[in-house]
């Protein structure tokens, strides 16, 4: 644990930025360093979001005592008691504004966005401090933190448009695969189809040159039955002219 001691607002502000979890930050009085409670009940969540003690010697508060940890609650139930009383008070001067035709909205403050990309960098990988960090960027604490709100919500945002737009193109990648698969399929059977086809007229191809092959045999046999037939017609009549020519000589 690191007991550290603010003397003054600058310094508690200092102080803030530099806590880590068990630290002690120690004060002489409140009003020694903060401006308004307001600013003390910010400055007391701060060291309780840190996870810091917290002792104020003229108060005589010190919240590592058994009755310190209410003294955080209590502060916390303030700070939002103060927040919204502000917020209520600035809605309902807004809502009087626009019935009277006079808001015009807050005008935000300008920020060169690249030097602040590079300076938020910087903080967030602890380089500078973020007193350090307003400073270059001119900025109020409510101001700077209100932008890396904005900027991380932003991020989010886009985070879970890309997200969306990924999972769109993956089920349109996983449609259109179906698609291309229904379509393959088609192929493949129409393809086997004329297969199919081709090979029964194939068969039958075969089938009439077996039969035709068949039919030849036939034929020849046919035709040397008959040329065999001839050739004995031939010689019986032969064989009967000669006789026939013995007999009359």
């Amino acid at each position: 644990m690191t007991m550290r001691h603010a003397s003054d607002r600058q310094s508690l502000f200092t102080m803030l930025e530099e806590l880590e979890e068990g630290d002690c930050l120690e004060i002489d009085s409140f009003a020694d360093v903060a401006a308004s409670s307001a600013e003390l009940l910010d400055a007391v969540n701060r060291i309780a979001d840190h996870g810091a003690d917290f002792v104020s010697l003229r108060e005589e508060i010190d919240t590592r005592s058994e009755t310190g940890p209410h003294f955080f609650a209590v502060c916390r139930a303030l700070y939002t008691l103060d927040e919204e009383k502000i917020h209520a008070r600035r809605r309902d001067g807004i809502e009087k504004a626009k019935e009277e035709g006079r808001y015009k909205g807050r005008k935000p403050i300008a920020v060169d966005e690249g030097l602040f990309d590079s300076v938020v960098s910087l903080w967030q990988s602890g380089d500078i401090t973020a007193r350090e960090a307003m400073a270059k960027l001119d900025l109020k604490p409510n101001t700077f933190y209100r932008r890396i709100k904005e900027r991380e919500a932003l991020k989010m945002k886009d985070y879970k448009k890309a997200e969306h737009e990924i999972r769109e193109e993956i089920k349109e990648a996983a449609r259109q695969s179906r698609r291309d698969l229904d379509e393959l399929k088609k192929q493949v059977k129409a393809e086997a189809k004329e297969v199919k086809k081709a090979a029964d007229k194939k068969l039958e191809l075969r089938d009439i040159e077996r039969e035709m092959r068949q039919d030849r045999i036939r034929a020849e046999a046919e035709h040397h039955e008959t040329v065999r037939q001839m050739k004995k017609d031939v010689e019986a009549e032969a064989k009967e002219l000669k006789k026939l020519m013995e007999n009359e000589g």
